[in-house]
C-alpha cells in the first residue's frame, strides 16, 4: 500500500524506539504498521487501534490499563505456544493531529494471512484436498486448545487472524500463527467506554458476522466460548475445501440468519465438496446450531477429525477437560446494534432486527386461582353496597373473613419459613459452577480470578464477604462484565423489569429504557432492576452477588466501591433504588 498513511506517522519515533516506516494492513478496527525497533534494529508491527480513537478522555487510562492485562496474557499463552503471536509492548500514542489511539507492539511475521491465500485460491478455483484441510487443522486447533485447556476462548477466529508462515501454505510443516487473541472481546466488554461511545451512534462488536457462531448474534442459543471457536474454525475448513463462502449474507442479519438456519448448515458436502462421510459428520457436529451440540474444545474437534482421517484412533486421543454449555431455555431477545466490524462485512450503520413474541403458556392453576380472586374480590365488594342481599352477604362472609385472618396469623410465618428452606434447598441442588472452579485452576469462561485484600489489611472495609466468613486473602471468580440486558432477558424464572407506569416513551434514550419499556434487550449493563431481582438472578445462577470488597477489587483495588453496582449490602430506604451489577462464585 504505497502511500496509503492513515494515521500520518510514517518516518515518526513512537514511544522513543519505534520508527514507522510504512502501513501493512487496514480494517475497520485497527491499522498495522511496519516498524524498526531503534534499540534493537529489529522490524516489528505496531498494531493501532483507530476504532478507539473517540474514547471519552476519562476512559482512556482504564482502557489502556486492560491492554496492558491483555498484553500480559497474550504474552503468558505465546510462551506455552510458539503459534499464538507474541505480544512485546502496548501503549498510547497521540498523532500530530491530535488523535489519541491505543496500540500493541507484535513480533513481525514473515508470510500470508490466510485471507489473501484463500482469495487467491478462489480467483484461480482451486480447492484444498481432505488431506490438506486435515493437515491445517493439525497446526491451527493444537494452538487454540493452549488457550481452551485455561478456559480461554479466541471469539473471533477467521481466516484474516490466521497467518501463514511462508509460501507453502498447504504444506503440513508450514507453521501457522493465531493473530488478535482477546483485544476485540476486552473492547466490547468494556461497559463504560460502549456505553460513552454508544451515545455518538457506534459500537464495537468482537466478531466478525461471516464467522460468526449462533450465540454471537443472539444469546438465546447461550454464551460465547472455546465450542464458539470450534464453529468458526470449522467455518474456515469449510471454506477451504469448497473454494466457496460458507456463510451467505450482506449484512449482520442476514450472516446471523444463516449461521444458525437449521435447514441449510455450512457443512462441506453442502457447498458442493466431495468428502468421506466421516469427516462431513464431524463437520456436522462442528456446525451445529446449538453450543452444546458440538464439540466442546479445540482437542475435541482436533481428535475427531484426525480419527475421520484415519490418523489416529478416538481413544488415542484425550484433549483437556472444558467447561460444557448449558442448554437455554428459547428465548427470543435478538443483539442488533449498530456494528464497526472488519473490512470482509461492512454491514450497515444500524440493523435493527424485531424480536419475536412468543405470548406465555397458559396455566390452568394460575387462572383458576385468578378467577377465585376475582369472585371473592367481587363478593367483598357488593357485601358493602346498600342493594338488596348485602347485608345478608355481610353476615354470611364476615365469620369466613376472621377465620381466614386467624388462620393466617397461625400458618403465613410457618409457610414463609418453609419456602425459604425449600429455595435454600433447590439452590444448594443446582449444578454450582462456582463448585467447578473451586477444584479447577481456573474460572470458568465469562469470569475472571480476583484475589482480595490481603490477611493483613486492617482497612474497615475488609471481610465484608458472606455473614461469618474471612473474605481477606480469598480469590473468588467474579463475571467480566456487568450483566447484560440480553442475560437478564433469557433468564425465565427472573422478574422482567418494567417502568412504574404504563405510558411508555416512543423512542427510548438511553440503554435502561430498553429493559424497563419492554423493548429489545441490548448488550449494555442492565441498570433498572432492584437489588432483590439482581440477588434472585445472581442466586439462580448458583452464585452471589459480591461484597464491596470484590467489587472494588474486580473494578480498581485503589478506588472506592461503584455507587452504580448492586453489592451484597441492601440499599437502604431512600437510597438508590436500581443499578447494575455482576456475580461471584467463590473459588
Amino acid at each position: 500500500m504505497p502511500g496509503n498513511d492513515p494515521l500520518n506517522i510514517s518516518g515518526q519515533l513512537v514511544a522513543e524506539k519505534y520508527r514507522i516506516e510504512h502501513l501493512v494492513g487496514e480494517g475497520g478496527f485497527a491499522v498495522v504498521y511496519r516498524a524498526e525497533h531503534t534499540i534493537w534494529k529489529q522490524p516489528v508491527a505496531v498494531k493501532f487501534f483507530s476504532g478507539l480513537s473517540q474514547a471519552p478522555a476519562e476512559h482512556r487510562e482504564e482502557l489502556l490499563h486492560q491492554f496492558i492485562q491483555e498484553g500480559a496474557l497474550l504474552t503468558e499463552l505465546s510462551s506455552q505456544s510458539a503459534g499464538i503471536v507474541q505480544a512485546r509492548d502496548v501503549g498510547a500514542h497521540t498523532t500530530s493531529a491530535g488523535q489519541w489511539v491505543p496500540y500493541m507492539v507484535l513480533e513481525w511475521l514473515d508470510g500470508s494471512p490466510l485471507d489473501a491465500i484463500l482469495q487467491q485460491d478462489q480467483r484461480q478455483g482451486l480447492a484444498w484436498t481432505e488431506d490438506e484441510v486435515v493437515g491445517f487443522l493439525k497446526r491451527i486447533l493444537p494452538i487454540l486448545d493452549v488457550a481452551h485447556q485455561r478456559g480461554i476462548s479466541h471469539r473471533d477466529i477467521k481466516p484474516a487472524n490466521i497467518f501463514v508462515m511462508g509460501s507453502a501454505a498447504r504444506a503440513p510443516e508450514t507453521p501457522c500463527k493465531l493473530l488478535d487473541f482477546g483485544v476485540a472481546k476486552m473492547v466490547s466488554d468494556h461497559a463504560k467506554f460502549n456505553a460513552a461511545l454508544a451515545k455518538t451512534g457506534v459500537a464495537i462488536t468482537s466478531f466478525t458476522p461471516r464467522y460468526g457462531a449462533p450465540e454471537q448474534f443472539t444469546r438465546s442459543y447461550g454464551a460465547t466460548g472455546p465450542w464458539t471457536d470450534v464453529y468458526s474454525v470449522a467455518l474456515v475448513a469449510s471454506e477451504m475445501l469448497t473454494g466457496k463462502v460458507a456463510l451467505q449474507g450482506e449484512d449482520l442479519v442476514q450472516f446471523g440468519f444463516s449461521s444458525a438456519n437449521p435447514a441449510q448448515r455450512p457443512t462441506p458436502r453442502s457447498l458442493g465438496a466431495q468428502v468421506s462421510d466421516q469427516l462431513e459428520a464431524v463437520f456436522e457436529k462442528a456446525l451445529a446450531v446449538g453450543p452444546a451440540d458440538r464439540f466442546a474444545n479445540a482437542g475435541e474437534f482436533l481428535a475427531a477429525s484426525l480419527a475421520a482421517a484415519g490418523q489416529l484412533a478416538p481413544q488415542d486421543f484425550k484433549p483437556a477437560a472444558t467447561y460444557r454449555p448449558h442448554p437455554v431455555s428459547s428465548a427470543t431477545v435478538q443483539l442488533a446494534p449498530t456494528v464497526l466490524v472488519t473490512p470482509e462485512t461492512q454491514p450497515p450503520s444500524a440493523v435493527t432486527v424485531r424480536p419475536e413474541y412468543h405470548p406465555p403458556k397458559t396455566s390452568i392453576l394460575g387462572t383458576t386461582l385468578m378467577l377465585i380472586v376475582l369472585l371473592a374480590g367481587a363478593t367483598a365488594i357488593f357485601s358493602v353496597t346498600e342493594l338488596k342481599g348485602a347485608k345478608e352477604t355481610r353476615a354470611f362472609i364476615s365469620p369466613v373473613v376472621q377465620a381466614v385472618k386467624k388462620a393466617a396469623r397461625r400458618w403465613l410465618p410457618v409457610l414463609h419459613k418453609s419456602a425459604q428452606e425449600a429455595i435454600n434447598r433447590a439452590v444448594a441442588s443446582l449444578p454450582s459452577v462456582a463448585g467447578q472452579a473451586g477444584t479447577a485452576s481456573e474460572c470458568p469462561p465469562g469470569t475472571r480470578r480476583v484475589s482480595l485484600l490481603p490477611a493483613d489489611d486492617q482497612s474497615p472495609k475488609a471481610n465484608q464477604g458472606r455473614p461469618g466468613e474471612d473474605s481477606s486473602n480469598k480469590a473468588v471468580c467474579v463475571d467480566e462484565h456487568p450483566v447484560s440486558e440480553l442475560d437478564y432477558a433469557a433468564c425465565a424464572t427472573c422478574d422482567q423489569p418494567r417502568l412504574p407506569i404504563a405510558k411508555a416513551k416512543t423512542k427510548p434514550t438511553s440503554h435502561s429504557e430498553f429493559c424497563m419499556t419492554g423493548r429489545t434487550a441490548t448488550a449494555a449493563p442492565i441498570q433498572c432492576i432492584s437489588w432483590k431481582q439482581a440477588d434472585v438472578y445472581c442466586r439462580i445462577r448458583a452464585a452471589r452477588l459480591p461484597s464491596e470488597d470484590e467489587v472494588r477489587a474486580t473494578i480498581d483495588p485503589m478506588a472506592t466501591p461503584a455507587p452504580t453496582e448492586w453489592t451484597q449490602a441492601a440499599p437502604k430506604a431512600g437510597l438508590q433504588r436500581s443499578a447494575q451489577f455482576r456475580c461471584v462464585s467463590d473459588r
